[in-house]
């Protein structure tokens, strides 16, 4: 058994905490939450997703969610008869209210939510630092681990004017943060 750092481990603890409550959100919109599609939980927690950043601060975190719907859609046509409405806007309010209510200290930021090996794992970014643009550094956050450094770098040369090897730096050093090589 490996024995983390405090930080570390902490941070783990939080995460798995985290996975558990977009579950938990997750299947709050369900008729039945035992037995949704996958395509549907793919949904629910993409809504989870929005509505948590969304009540952290986050504007623009409902904005394309029609381009990740749209697949998932012509993939599985019954898609909205598991949901208990079709009503996106909705539902994602529901779940709005749902964290604003029952989490409203936990200030974390997420990045990526979804399922992996039957488990949902959650990347999350701290509470955001006084004085930083919240949209902004998700934005950085989202190219880096999305693989597109190139863009990050330029990112960060046009917003911030810095040197292509700070930017560089500043993106080597996201990328070990978010655990990629």
């Amino acid at each position: 058994m490996t024995v983390l750092g405090g930080q570390k481990a902490a941070m783990l603890d939080q995460s798995r905490k985290l996975s558990e409550i977009m579950k938990e959100m997750a299947k709050s919109l369900f008729h039945d939450s035992d037995a949704p599609s996958p395509e549907a939980v793919q949904v629910a927690l993409f809504f989870a997703l929005i509505a948590w950043n969304e009540s952290v601060g986050l504007d623009n975190a409902r904005v394309g969610n029609r381009t990740f719907l749209e697949p998932i859609e012509e993939e599985n046509p019954a898609l909205w008869s598991e949901f208990k409405s079709n009503d996106i806007d909705g539902l994602v309010d529901e779940l709005v209210e749902h964290k604003k209510s029952d989490y409203p200290d936990d200030q974390r930021r997420i990045l990526t939510c979804g399922m992996m090996n039957e488990k949902v794992r959650v990347e999350w970014l701290p509470p955001v630092a006084p004085g930083v643009d919240s949209n902004w550094e998700m934005r950085l956050h989202g190219l880096v681990r999305t693989g597109r450094r190139v863009e990050a770098i330029e990112f960060l040369k046009d917003t911030r004017h810095v040197s292509i090897a700070e930017a560089t730096k500043q993106v080597k050093k996201i990328a070990s943060y978010l655990g990629l090589r």
